[in-house]
């Protein structure tokens, strides 16, 4: 089975991830068949089956992909913020506020949010460990007024991310996730202060 890492696939392999996440978007991870990612791709299911081990593989490439994706977005927008207020925005634009907007278009909303099934899910626990390492990253120029607080980048970084995956899912409209992401930056600053 290929395991899709960072930077590394194959132009086929690539091209049938990006179908996969249309087919789960469009159908749900549960009703899409692989079939339809064959179709979509415009690849024979053979070389779907000898890409991916099925559909957990490509749940887990598709996730990965969009963490991937994410993660190298908020990368090259932090580079040279040194205001941890900017670098929050670009967070949340990148992870937070785009993964809402295409949830928001998903046909099975619930069945994206749960991860699908065993694999999706352990998929979905390393993409937020992931997460949690870099905002962790951001968090250590601060480390000191988190103590005052008994706190550390680590556990910030944990309490953020918790927070922050959890928006996305029970945010009810745009307007509403953008008053959480406020309220959640306003109190994450005072504690950074000191």
């Amino acid at each position: 089975m290929t395991v899709l890492q960072p930077d590394t696939p194959t132009e086929t392999e690539a091209k049938i991830v990006a179908a996969a996440i249309q087919c789960f978007v469009r159908y749900g991870a549960r009703k899409t068949s692989m079939a339809d990612i064959a179709s979509a791709a415009g690849v024979s299911r053979q070389t779907l089956y000898d890409s991916f081990d099925g559909k957990d593989g490509l749940i887990r490439a598709a996730i990965r992909f969009v963490t991937d994706q994410n993660l190298q977005k908020v990368r090259e927008g932090v580079a040279g913020l040194s205001d941890f207020a900017d670098q929050l925005d670009v967070y949340f634009q990148h992870t937070v506020i785009e993964s809402f907007e295409l949830l928001q278009t998903a046909a099975d909303m619930e069945d994206l949010m749960a991860g699908h099934n065993a694999a999706g899910k352990e998929e979905i626990k390393a993409s937020h460990q992931r997460h949690e390492a870099l905002m962790t990253e951001l968090l250590i120029p601060y480390a000191v007024p988190l103590k005052s607080h008994g706190l550390s980048p680590e556990a910030q970084a944990h309490y953020l991310i918790v927070v922050i995956m959890n928006l996305k899912y029970s945010a009810q409209t745009r307007a509403d996730l953008d008053g959480l992401l406020a309220t959640l930056k306003t109190g994450t600053l005072s504690v950074l202060k000191g």
